[in-house]
Parts: C-alpha cells; sequence; structure tokens
C-alpha cells in the first residue's frame, strides 16, 4: 500500500512542480510582454517613399484594408501626373482557397474600384510568419525588387521585422524593408492588459518572440 501511495505524492509534487513553472513562464511574460510595443516605425504615414511593394501580412484585425487606404494614397499621387508609379499591394498569406473576390471583401468599395488585379499580388502559399517573409524574398527575387513596405498589427511588428530581417540575411538578398504598423486592433498598445483578448494576444505573441530571437533558424527560399 505505501508503494502506490508514494507514487501519488511523486505524482502529485510533480504536477505542481510543472504547474509552478508554467504560472511562472505565465507571470514572467504578463509583465515582459509590454516589450513587443517598444518597436519604432521608420515610417509614420505622412510621407510616401519611393517603394516596390507595399507588403502586408493577412490575419490580423483591419490590415489589408489598412493597406489598401495606404497604397490608395499612392495611386492617387500617381493620377495627379507624378513621376512615381504607385507600388504593387502584396497581401502575404491569403490562405490557398483565397482569391480576387475574397481580397475585394476585405478592401474598403471605393478603393477596389481604382484597383485592377496587376495593382495587386495575392499570395496564398505561406502559413505562418516565417514563411511570408520567404515568399517576399522569393517574390523580389523574381520581380526585381529593391524597397518595401511592410504592415502588419502591433503586437505583431517586432517579430515580423526581427523574421524578415534574419530571412534577408540568410538568402542574401538585398531588401530595404520600410515598416509601417497598422493600428486596428480591439485594444491599444498601453492597455493590452485590461482585456483577456488583448492579455491573450499579446503573452502569446511575447512567447513566439522569446522562441523565435533564442532558437529559430531560417528556412530555405521557396524554388
Amino acid at each position: 500500500m505505501m508503494m502506490p501511495r508514494r507514487r501519488l505524492q511523486f505524482l502529485a509534487s510533480l504536477s505542481f512542480f510543472i504547474l509552478g513553472i508554467f504560472a511562472g513562464i505565465l507571470l514572467f511574460a504578463f509583465f515582459k510582454a509590454g516589450a513587443l510595443y517598444d518597436y519604432a516605425d521608420t515610417l509614420d504615414g505622412a510621407k510616401l517613399p519611393a517603394s516596390d511593394a507595399i507588403v502586408v501580412l493577412a490575419g490580423g484585425r483591419g490590415r489589408i484594408a489598412a493597406a489598401g487606404d495606404f497604397w490608395f494614397r499612392y495611386y492617387e499621387r500617381e493620377e495627379g501626373d507624378s513621376t512615381e508609379v504607385a507600388p504593387l499591394l502584396y497581401i502575404s498569406g491569403m490562405g490557398p482557397n483565397s482569391n480576387w473576390a475574397t481580397f475585394a471583401k476585405s478592401v474598403r468599395p471605393g478603393i477596389l474600384r481604382a484597383m485592377k488585379p496587376l495593382n495587386v499580388v495575392l499570395e496564398t502559399e505561406s502559413r505562418n510568419t516565417e514563411e511570408n517573409a520567404l515568399w517576399v524574398v522569393k517574390n523580389a527575387r523574381l520581380r526585381g525588387w529593391k524597397r518595401i513596405v511592410l504592415m502588419t498589427s502591433p503586437y505583431h511588428m517586432r517579430r515580423s521585422r526581427y523574421i524578415f530581417g534574419k530571412v534577408l540575411a540568410e538568402s542574401g538578398q538585398k531588401l530595404d524593408v520600410d515598416t509601417l504598423t497598422i493600428y486596428q486592433e480591439a485594444f491599444s498598445s498601453e492597455e493590452w492588459r485590461e482585456s483577456m483578448n488583448g492579455i491573450r494576444v499579446t503573452m502569446l505573441e511575447y512567447l513566439k518572440w522569446i522562441y523565435y530571437t533564442s532558437f529559430w533558424e531560417p528556412g530555405p527560399v521557396p524554388t
């Protein structure tokens, strides 16, 4: 009778130990995750620098619509007899079943009327941020891109920029990357701890940040 009891005591102690570690990790993330928002964009949204493509990482709230709005400002400048050509709008990670009709639902009607399929690239292969970056490198090589504007949500931008930088360095591709954050989330960077959604999204992203900055190495660029 003693052995089963000792075994149960051991298992209970082990369970509490594991739960303690897990709770410690979550507590650490809760206090440190705000560092994700300590990122300064290279663009403020007021100026329109020369660029080959506006790259928006699909998946977050309002990202595609905001990128469409930004593209439209380039389009208006081009229509005003500017020598600057509007960049391509590149939607990264649309999903394998996505098409123009899917994209059209994410863009404001007035802006969609100004767009043609030749203005937009719908990338449907990538499934995560690393693959987003790898497919951007592939397209940069094929299309001769020299400079892009990267757009994503505030909680996602710091890790995205890190991944893009490491993928570019590993691939040897020369590509300047400007960044412009899309503020469309239901929570702000200052108040993320005040909602369960803000806590969930930010802490999960911070754990991903730790993994990618500590252990991750880029895969090969698709051929």
